[in-house]
């Protein structure tokens, strides 16, 4: 199939104030939308095994998506601004995975100490999803979140679960950002970009707006600008999703 996709401009709300970009999220809720009316019936998302995100998407971009249908649910997508290669992946569509027990916290994790959260996420409401952190290693956080009800994303009281892959992304740029804060004593907000998911795997079909859920996140892998994290969000002690992401922190 191909197909012309738009953001609305409720997308671009609070990401980021000043410098509009469309959330990885919602581009990808977008993608599920249109594969959706091409099929004429709604199918969920069962899990993402890998997605590049090549390009950021401001307001008024129409890109187009190339879609070609797999065996057994799955779907090669990309899009292209003009001749531009903005996205490329593979999504694996049916039922979710039947919902398992959280993965346990991590031993050596310890309560921290308060960190300004709101003044080193550049996200804001109604895209900031990270309330505060409940645990801290060297490696990770552990957060408290939630999809804001006037997200965009949320339809009929709730979001898709994939939204639950930007409150993991918060996490990690939180993560960073505590580190830096600690360093300097300076609240001094960086954007950064998801750009790669691999092996997500999602155990829900939707999200309540405004249920609590906890994003974990833990360092994977760096090689700076770019960092891989292995991320895990959870709700009433099971998982909504887990699997790997990477992302890139602007200069």
């Amino acid at each position: 199939m191909n197909a012309t996709i738009t953001a609305a401009p409720a997308y671009f709300e609070g990401h980021f104030p000043g410098r509009p970009i469309l959330p990885a999220v919602a581009l990808l809720a977008l993608v599920v939308d249109a594969l959706a009316r091409e099929s004429g019936r709604s199918v969920p998302l069962r899990a993402i095994p890998f997605l590049r995100l090549r390009q950021p998407v401001g307001p008024g971009d129409r890109l187009s998506l190339a879609a070609r249908r797999r065996e057994g649910g799955r779907v090669n997508v990309e899009l292209q601004r003009d001749a531009t290669l903005v996205a490329h992946g593979e999504l694996d569509f049916g039922q979710p995975e039947a919902p398992v027990g959280a993965a346990g916290r991590p031993a050596a994790a310890v309560r921290p100490a308060a960190v300004p959260v709101a003044e080193l996420l550049p996200q804001q409401p109604p895209m900031r999803f990270v309330a505060s952190i409940l645990e801290e290693t060297p490696q990770g956080l552990v957060c408290e979140a939630r999809v804001p009800a006037a997200c965009a994303l949320v339809t009929g009281g709730s979001a898709p679960a994939l939204a639950a892959i930007e409150a993991a992304a918060q996490a990690a740029a939180l993560w960073e950002a505590a580190r830096r804060w600690r360093e300097s004593h300076e609240a001094v907000p960086r954007l950064g970009y998801l750009v790669a998911l691999r092996d997500v795997v999602f155990f829900a079909e939707r999200i309540a707006a405004e249920e609590p859920l906890v994003a974990a996140v833990r360092l994977d892998a760096a090689a700076p600008p770019l960092t891989h994290y292995a991320v895990e969000v959870r709700r009433e002690g099971t998982s909504v999703l887990r699997g790997t992401i990477a992302t890139y922190l602007a200069g």
